[in-house]
């Protein structure tokens, strides 16, 4: 393979830079691995809190010469001798053990809310109903009073006068099954 010694010299020139750019990434790469290595080998102070008793003893020696004070011809003999008393005096040392108390926490709770439900319309026909009073034989009365011609005419009215509804009647059929209707 035949390459110019431009090329070559150019591709030297371009190792040669890569190299020095990344001198500084391992250099920083070293440091922080010896500092991380310095600092794992540092011991961490634990607080463990522990409870105390330290006994103590307290020991009192009280002499107690006794002498009479009138002479007499005997020889003296010394009652008592001194004594000594041992008293034990305990002293517990308490040391407060810190506990974790644990803290209510809010527990979410259900409000109910209001919801606006649209009824969709429903189309029900109507069934029409026969609100007419039933008609009645009452017979009016002759009037003795005649009725004096007027001239004034009697306007027309908008009122249309009110249906007469006939009912059929249906027979029930007979048992040789003809109707008895005409």
């Amino acid at each position: 393979m035949n390459i110019s010694p431009s090329t070559r010299f150019r591709i030297r020139y371009v190792l040669v830079a890569i190299i020095l750019a990344t001198l500084p990434c391992y250099c920083a790469g070293l440091f922080l691995v010896n500092q991380a290595q310095q600092r794992a080998s540092q011991p961490t102070a634990t607080l463990t809190p522990s409870p105390t008793m330290t006994p103590t003893a307290t020991v009192t020696l009280t002499p107690t010469p006794t002498t009479s004070p009138n002479p007499s011809p005997t020889l003296e003999t010394p009652t008592s001798e001194p004594s000594a008393t041992e008293t034990e005096t305990a002293t517990p040392t308490e040391t407060a053990t810190p506990t974790e108390t644990p803290t209510p926490t809010d527990t979410p709770t259900l409000l109910p809310t209001a919801t606006n439900t649209l009824v969709p319309p429903t189309n029900t026909p109507l069934t029409p109903t026969n609100t007419m009073p039933p008609p009645t034989d009452t017979p009016i009365p002759p009037s003795d009073t005649p009725v004096p011609p007027s001239d004034t005419p009697v306007p027309p009215t908008d009122t249309p006068a009110p249906p007469t509804v006939t009912k059929p009647v249906i027979l029930p059929p007979t048992a040789t099954g003809e109707s008895p209707n005409p």
